[in-house]
């Protein structure tokens, strides 16, 4: 359990802090009307764009924890931080309503919501190894409804959950074993033999 609350602290530690990082480079912009011209641009929507993809991970992981009861107070405690830093960027965003309009409702951002209750529901082996969220609905081509899902080395990963891993926390993807004796793992072994 150590290593999880560790790969999640890594993972979560680095959201805040690019998501901190907007909310310093925006409050530098002393001007309202030159914040919503570098916000209405090419590269500062896209820059939001990357933002909110960020704060997605972040969510994925705070559902992740939900429904495998990962109770960490350093953990939630770094989930208010990064609530808190994304209710800071919204507001610098409300000088764009456009932009503020296009971002998702709370409500679509729960994914414990959607997390299947089978006998292996808390098998990490069928959850993306970076969220723990459950990866649904997964073929032999590795795609979920919703986030395409990558496989490498056997484990699965959204493709935005591996893209931040990558790119802003380290340059090997986490790899999580189950320690669980569910059907999931039982049929992968006996498969492999």
């Amino acid at each position: 359990m150590e290593s999880y609350i560790s790969h999640l602290m890594k993972c979560l530690e680095n959201i805040h802090r690019v998501i901190k990082k907007a909310n310093d480079i925006l409050s530098d912009i002393s001007h309202p009307s030159v914040c919503s011209e570098i916000l209405l641009s090419s590269r500062g929507t896209d820059y939001i764009s990357g933002l909110l993809e960020v704060y997605r991970v972040s969510k994925k992981m705070e559902s992740g924890m939900v429904i495998h009861n990962i109770c960490h107070e350093s953990i939630w405690f770094m989930f208010r931080e990064i609530e808190l830093s994304w209710n800071n960027l919204q507001a610098f965003l409300s000088v764009c309503p456009c932009i503020l309009h296009k971002l998702p409702s709370p409500s679509t951002l729960n994914w414990s919501t959607n997390a299947c209750h089978s006998d292996s529901a808390h098998c990490l082996r069928k959850c993306c190894s970076v969220c723990l969220v459950e990866c649904l609905d997964v073929d032999l081509n590795g795609r979920e409804a919703g986030d395409c899902l990558q496989v490498h080395e056997g484990q699965l990963y959204h493709a935005s959950c591996a893209n931040f891993w990558l790119h802003c926390v380290d340059f090997r993807l986490p790899v999580l074993s189950c320690n669980n004796y569910c059907t999931f793992c039982t049929i992968l072994k006996d498969n492999k033999m």
